[in-house]
């Protein structure tokens, strides 16, 4: 058994020194996002009881239940920290297992497809050194953002925010960061690839995240089964739980064990899902570009719809309870009944597409990405060597990512309008709800703009675009809790779009961002055009 871990301490060291830069800026915007934001919102409303009172009976509607967990606190024990916590820890716990699940597959499976633990395991290397190596990485990755986001919540000296409750809040997102890096240890030994395995990931935890919004409505002890769930039943700031924290290192352990079990069973480069067979004859319509590409994405394609489609369903199941609680809550009736032309449903839609969209936006943004993933890999060379154009690859790409970037977002609209219609006594109509969510194309199209420039003059740089989306989606979900900055604020895209309809639509912002998104398409097709193919 000593042997399978052999040179393991040699590995982790090289590991380090090759990740280095890359742990420390991931320690640093971690640390930032999880907690950096404190002091503002207690500028805002830790010094007005009334104002702490009025976000409690927000946070409490069904919506943002959904949104972003529940909350043990009452009226009188919802303090800055409950705010803080309700607010941020569900979402940040997200950013925490994308980045781990990033990372972990990228440093296993991925190289193992490139033939280069192959090479490693050439040598007197443990069969798994290598896997170890990356899980004491991950291990030391958490526990540092754990110590700097404490330190960064303690120095804000914020009233109210003890040390203990900060170390439980950061703990919490540390444990989340290490059990889906154990979770996505599990996909890379069971995929048949480094690409099943992240879409695996990532379809595992869109069902957790969407299966909570159920559970947190109507059955709140069921989301103790639900690995998201452990993030935000701490109750950090309320009753200080660390037994979630527990549950969450037990089974990261767990997991880890079983991984190891499987990978010392599989063969390199193998998995355990069984492959389908491939025909003995490829279809005609592999013989066109537009049907290769689509063969390509076919699967990631059919699963991010089907996604679209449920987290539009899950968001509209709840429109039914919403007249419900505002009935029975004035300081609800005063933020969102003042205006007679618009019922609850209808403004709560108009913050709820801002999510949706962003969910589109990462559709299309990986569909499109896979030009370039192609091309780094060297998938591409066989067929920029026949009489195919750079044009056709380029334009064929963006036409099929514009038309994924409608059809995505209908999904999402058909999802929320059939969803509340099952459960509204009078329903919105379907026009109603795609008005509120063909608003949001334009800015979802100027992604598509910004990577295309990316693709065709910083190849090597298209991962820059998953930053800005951050950004965006931060401005728009946390900007006006912030008070961010307004010059600040102007760099979000989604900033420009009305928030149909509660507000009017701006002709004029609308065309502007369609405008530019088609011209930056332009510029990335003449970068794209004149450069010089990069592999990986």
């Amino acid at each position: 058994m000593k042997n399978r871990f052999n040179q393991t301490g040699m590995i982790f060291l090289h590991t380090l020194r090759r990740d280095w830069l890359k742990l420390l800026i991931w320690t640093v915007a971690l640390s930032l996002f999880a907690g950096g934001f404190a002091k503002s919102l207690y500028e805002m409303y830790g010094k007005d009881p009334a104002g702490l009172v009025t976000m409690y009976e927000t946070m409490k509607n069904p919506a943002m239940i959904a949104m972003l967990g529940p909350t043990l606190a009452t009226a009188k024990t919802y303090s800055i920290g409950a705010m803080y916590a309700q607010e941020m820890i569900l979402f940040t716990a997200l950013v925490f297992a994308i980045v781990s699940i990033m990372h972990v597959i990228s440093r296993t499976r991925k190289e193992e497809d490139d033939g280069i633990t192959e090479l490693i395991r050439s040598f007197q290397v443990g069969r798994l050194a290598n896997t170890t190596a990356i899980v004491l990485e991950m291990f030391l990755l958490h526990v540092v953002i754990i110590a700097f986001s404490t330190i960064l919540l303690q120095v804000q000296n914020i009233p109210g925010l003890s040390f203990s409750s900060n170390l439980l809040y950061s703990a919490s997102l540390g444990a989340q960061g290490f059990l889906w890096a154990m979770i996505a240890l599990i996909f890379v030994q069971l995929a048949a690839g480094a690409g099943g395995a992240r879409g695996l990931s990532f379809l595992t935890i869109g069902f957790f995240y969407i299966l909570r919004m159920g559970t947190d409505m109507s059955a709140p002890d069921a989301s103790w089964f639900n690995p998201l769930g452990w993030s935000y039943l701490v109750n950090v700031y309320v009753s200080d739980d660390w037994f979630p924290i527990v549950i969450a290192f037990v089974v990261s352990i767990v997991f880890l064990v079983i991984s190891y079990m499987l990978e010392q069973a599989r063969d390199m480069g193998a998995g355990y899902l069984p492959e389908r067979s491939g025909r003995d004859h490829a279809k005609e319509r592999l013989l066109s570009l537009p049907g290769l590409v689509l063969r390509l994405q076919k699967t990631f394609i059919i699963s991010w719809l089907f996604s679209l489609f449920i987290a539009g369903a899950m968001y509209g199941s709840i429109f039914g309870d919403m007249d419900d609680f505002v009935s029975d809550n004035e300081i609800m009736k005063q933020m969102f009944l003042h205006n007679a032309n618009y019922t609850i449903q209808e403004q709560f839609m108009s913050v709820l597409f801002v999510i949706l969209s962003l969910l589109t936006t990462i559709f299309i943004i990986g569909s499109l990405m896979k030009l370039m993933n192609e091309e780094k890999k060297g998938r591409w060379d066989q067929l920029y060597a026949t009489k195919i154009s750079r044009a056709k690859f380029y334009w064929y790409h963006v036409i099929m990512t514009f038309l994924l970037g409608v059809i995505g977002q209908f999904a999402a609209i058909l999802g929320l309008y059939l969803a509340q219609r099952s459960v509204m006594d009078t329903p919105l109509s379907l026009w109603e709800v795609s008005k509120s969510g063909i608003i949001w194309l334009p800015a979802i199209f100027f992604f598509i703009g910004i990577l295309a420039v990316l693709i065709g003059w910083l190849p090597r740089f298209t991962v820059v675009i998953w930053g800005y989306l951050i950004f965006a989606f931060f401005i728009s979900y946390f900007g006006q809790m912030m008070d961010i900055p307004e010059f600040v604020t102007k760099l979000d895209v989604f900033s420009y779009i009305p928030k149909v309809p509660v507000e009017e639509w701006k002709w004029g912002a609308i065309i502007l961002i369609k405008l530019i998104a088609l011209l930056l398409i332009v510029i990335g097709f003449i970068g794209y055009k004149k450069r010089d193919l990069v592999s990986e």
